[in-house]
């Protein structure tokens, strides 16, 4: 019985030991920020699941980057269709005045 007690930790200290490292990768994940008004002001989506999403948003972006992992391709029509177009990946970057190019939908790529 002190056995199956001692396995019974053992295997619960390791779930909960994976799910601090998941929680903490999930923490500093790649994201793509879109804001409703210029200047990277008031109200906010933030994209960073992987897949396809439509842009809720077009008054500003911003795209944090924080380490290797996803990157985001912008798509000029909704649900990602057609040809992606910018790429976001290695490093930070923002818009504050309007969307450069009329993207509708981001693909978060995994």
């Amino acid at each position: 019985m002190a056995s199956n007690t001692k396995k019974s930790l053992s295997v619960l200290f390791m779930a909960f030991f994976l799910m601090a490292a998941i929680v903490s990768e999930l923490a500093n994940a790649n994201s793509f920020t879109v804001y409703r008004s210029q200047g990277c002001s008031g109200e906010s989506q933030t994209y960073s699941k992987c897949g396809c999403s439509n842009l809720l948003y077009m008054g500003g972006f911003t795209w944090s980057f924080f380490g290797p992992g996803p990157s985001a391709t912008m798509y000029n029509n909704g649900n990602c269709l057609g040809a992606g177009g910018t790429v976001f990946a290695g490093s930070n970057a923002q818009r504050c005045n309007g969307f450069q190019f009329p993207w509708r939908s981001v693909r978060i790529n995994c």
